[in-house]
């Protein structure tokens, strides 16, 4: 197998088994209070949100591919800044597996938490569309899809723990040489990675009412095992991204190569 294609299939199945998605989407598809046609905004925000997170990572590996084939600092930083993304984001998981931490927050740790303070500013100076994302307050039904759509888009798009793992898979994806592999690369990790978006929208279409059972269970599951899987599949991406940077990082190749006695 192409290891591109390795790659994408790993970093596929580590948004698959992202916690964030799957447990907001299968809240998003049994919210009562919207018609069951408004409960796909949710995964057409998450499409849309992998969108841009893949074009941010195409970006990446334009400057890449716009530096010398030899290695540069450019290449290497890119690498470098991915592979470390990575990293910190499998550790993190490895963490919360060992702690058995909830995978929705307590009141408390929300309050502790970076984005709970982020909250608060960005509810501070943009009231308006803080209200949006306000889950207190009973939206009209239109204004309460574009909420989930919004809430989609942020979940794939730009959030901190799936962001890194879109962006490398864009990445990687331009970097294969052949354009048919591009594609196929790209479609067979966009399926894995929209599955969690997705499914509980068609689900909750087919079997009206069942999301909320899944919710619980997939929560024990993943506090049992999702997490470890994850982030094993996130830290194997993380050494092969890192050992490509270590290749692409100026004097390594030449240190090294074996010395070559001159001819005599």
């Amino acid at each position: 197998m192409n290891a591109h294609i390795a790659v994408l299939a790993s970093l596929g199945t580590a948004i698959l088994l992202s916690p964030e998605v799957t447990v907001l989407g299968l809240i998003a598809a049994s919210d009562r209070r919207i018609a069951r046609t408004f409960s796909w905004v949710f995964p057409v925000g998450t499409v849309l949100g992998l969108a841009f997170a893949l074009f941010i990572g195409f970006m990446l590996a334009e400057m890449h591919s716009m530096t010398h084939t030899e290695p540069s600092w450019t290449r290497f930083t890119i690498r470098a800044v991915l592979a470390a993304g990575l990293l910190v984001l499998g550790i993190y998981r490895v963490v919360n597996a060992i702690r058995h931490a909830p995978i929705e927050k307590t009141p408390k740790l929300r309050e502790r938490s970076l984005g709970h303070r982020f909250h608060l500013w960005f509810t501070a100076h943009f009231p308006r569309i803080s209200k949006l994302f306000a889950g207190g307050i009973d939206l009209p039904p239109a204004r309460r899809a574009i909420r989930w759509g919004l809430l989609g888009f942020a979940c794939t798009g730009i959030h901190p723990k799936v962001f890194p793992i879109a962006t490398a898979a864009g990445h990687e994806a331009l970097l294969m040489a052949s354009a048919d592999d591009r594609v196929a690369g790209i479609l067979l990790f966009s399926a894995i990675a929209l599955v969690p978006g997705v499914i509980p929208a068609v689900i909750e279409t087919l079997r009206p009412g069942i999301s909320a059972h899944l919710k619980e269970t997939f929560e024990r599951f993943m506090k049992a095992n999702g997490r470890w899987i994850s982030a094993t599949f996130i830290l194997a991406v993380a050494c092969f991204v890192a050992w490509n940077a270590w290749g692409d990082m100026p004097g390594y190749q030449h240190a090294a190569a074996p010395a070559v006695a001159p001819p005599k």
